[in-house]
């Protein structure tokens, strides 16, 4: 079993507060469509100085992970949009799979159409419904996905700042130091 010292324990919680606040600015910022609430709370953490390192770290690993799960539904919304599609005859291959989804318009889906022959009302007008609601729901995805982008260069950005600060207090205490030595 492992030796869980109150420091070590202390660490492992505020890590965990520091994740949980991150979360929670995290929505906000995602819910309102601004960096602002993020960039406050970075801002406050700069101005403690380096030992608000390990915070921006944890914030950071926090904002890549909702990228990253952001991610993962932006691919799921594109593939059963693909299998929708599918499910309607329409061959994807030729405009470049999944992939074109992202980017495809209601004008190129009629022309798909077209060349696929599939002439029935019905099915072209859900298949424009299944598309404006998909494009939609993509669109609000990569706002988000760019949204976190911004906040994650934002933080790294800061964490390297403070990282020099870190390394450049450690030189000038050990020049300081030496000096003392030499005087000594």
């Amino acid at each position: 079993m492992e030796n869980n010292t109150p420091a070590s324990i202390y660490s492992i919680v505020e890590k965990a507060y520091y994740r949980l606040q991150a979360g929670d600015v995290l929505t906000h910022c995602l819910e309102a469509s601004s960096t602002e609430p993020i960039h406050e709370m970075i801002q406050e953490m700069v101005l403690a100085g380096p030992q608000s390192l390990e915070a921006l770290r944890e914030i950071l690993s926090e904002a890549m992970k909702r990228k990253a799960q952001i991610s993962d539904d932006l691919n799921q919304v594109i593939n059963q949009l693909s299998i929708i599609l599918k499910g309607y005859g329409i061959s994807l291959e030729r405009q470049g799979g999944n992939q074109a989804l992202q980017i495809l318009t209601e004008d190129e889906l009629l022309e798909m159409l077209d060349e696929q022959k599939i002439f029935e009302s019905d099915e072209r007008s859900a298949c424009l419904q299944v598309l404006r609601d998909s494009q939609d729901l993509i669109t609000l995805l990569n706002v988000k996905i760019q949204l976190l982008e911004n906040i994650i260069i934002y933080l790294q950005d800061w964490i390297w700042g403070l990282t020099y600060q870190f390394i450049k207090q450690g030189e000038d205490e050990g020049d300081e130091n030496s000096i003392k030595n030499d005087v000594l």
